[in-house]
């Protein structure tokens, strides 16, 4: 359950610099981190990525929930693939997990990170972001690197009855 560890550290990781920012933010105001390039400043998104669908907090959460749950079921098919998958599960299913615990406590997630040239800003961003993006594009990397492996997550139809291989098999793979 390499996914669930991951996660967790994600989980932690994320709350804790939201909490440690909304502390330091509190008395300093915002900082730069590197001259205008990267910059804490804080902001809370009440929508998903780059504020689409703000004020739909039961929408967001129900759709978060449904994600976290086929993460999980995604988490199980994926049991036997190479630890680097399993390992960008756990990124993403932290990630998700860790916004989600802003969205049901007080409806918004907490960003704080601001990146961009002059006036050209990415929109701000937190821990959880970075876990999941990276998590999914190293995920699709993955699989379109090793497209043998989609067999494991039950991607390819045809592949067996739970969609994964045996322990037997993962080790054949291995050597």
């Amino acid at each position: 359950m390499l996914y669930f560890a991951v996660a967790a550290a994600v989980v932690i990781l994320d709350q804790a610099s939201k909490r440690i920012i909304w502390e330091v933010y509190k008395q300093t105001g915002g900082t730069d981190l590197i001259d205008g390039l990267l910059r804490v400043s804080l902001s809370k998104n009440t929508g998903a990525i780059f504020g689409i669908l703000s004020g739909s907090r039961v929408l967001l959460i129900s759709v978060t929930i449904l994600s976290v749950v086929v993460l999980v079921l995604f988490a199980h098919r994926m049991r036997f693939a190479p630890v680097s998958k399993r390992i960008y599960i756990g990124l993403i299913f932290g990630g998700a997990f860790g916004n989600l615990i802003d969205r049901i406590a007080t409806g918004e997630v907490l960003d704080f990170i601001d990146m961009g040239i002059g006036p050209y800003r990415w929109p701000t961003y937190n821990v959880a972001d970075i876990a999941v993006t990276v998590g999914a594009i190293l995920l699709i990397y993955g699989f379109i690197r090793h497209p043998e492996h989609q067999e494991e997550a039950g991607v390819i139809a045809g592949g067996g009855e739970s969609g994964s291989i045996s322990p037997a098999a993962h080790d054949e793979e291995a050597e």
